[in-house]
């Protein structure tokens, strides 16, 4: 145990234990990078007081004997989630956790519940970007029938410019204005006049509309 702890602290994830009642018994450096607690701030405490993860609804997810303790005693594996934690400011930040019960030695009858977690913000981000463009896609015409996608090179994309073509590609892969400049090798003004220019030829206002117009006329992959 002491040896795994000591990788633990070396560890760039953050990472957690907790007995058997839900105290956190240990807190590692990189725990309190991510959510801003030291170890004094939470060991003692109840795991579900300090993290606070909530699911995609606003629903409670950590709670006392919640089911992924429960699995992880009862010796059935737990897979990896998301939950949306609080920070020790208030930040509301996504992150990924996995679930490991660990048996102490001499006392095999109560293990410790390692929780090792990354941050998951901008996956998370994109995933829920995704879907707005889904929903965008689905119901840009409800009611017409079913049909053959529009062509490509289409009046609208005849008008974007390679440049344009590349940014707005990236943005269909969820990529934020900064990670766009970055990817290009250009700066984030030109980038945002991109973004801006793409919005006016294609006669959107957002950037999901923008990705869901592109998905429909086949403007990216």
């Amino acid at each position: 145990m002491d040896a795994m702890v000591a990788a633990l602290d070396r560890a760039a994830e953050g990472a957690f234990l907790i007995d058997n009642n839900q105290r956190i018994i240990y807190w590692n450096r990189a725990a309190q990078e991510m959510l801003g607690y030291a170890p004094a701030d939470v060991l003692g405490r109840s795991c579900y007081d300090i993290v606070q993860g909530r699911d995609d609804h606003d629903h409670t997810w950590c709670r006392g004997n919640c089911y992924v303790t429960a699995k992880a005693r009862s010796g059935q594996p737990v897979e990896t989630f998301n939950t949306c934690a609080a920070t020790k400011s208030g930040e509301l930040r996504w992150i990924n956790i996995s679930i490991l019960a660990l048996q102490r030695p001499g006392d095999e009858e109560t293990p410790v519940i390692l929780h090792l977690f990354r941050d998951a913000s901008e996956l998370k981000l994109r995933e829920q970007f995704t879907r707005q463009v889904l929903h965008l896609v689905e119901n840009l015409h409800p009611h017409e029938s079913p049909g053959p996608a529009a062509p490509r090179g289409s009046l609208w994309a005849e008008r974007l410019t390679e440049r344009e073509r590349e940014v707005l590609q990236l943005l269909a892969q969820g990529y934020s204005t900064d990670q766009t400049a970055q990817t290009l090798s250009i700066s984030r003004s030109t980038t945002r006049n991109h973004i801006q220019n793409i919005y006016q030829k294609l006669q959107v206002h957002t950037r999901a509309q923008a990705v869901a117009y592109a998905f429909e006329h086949n403007l990216v992959s």
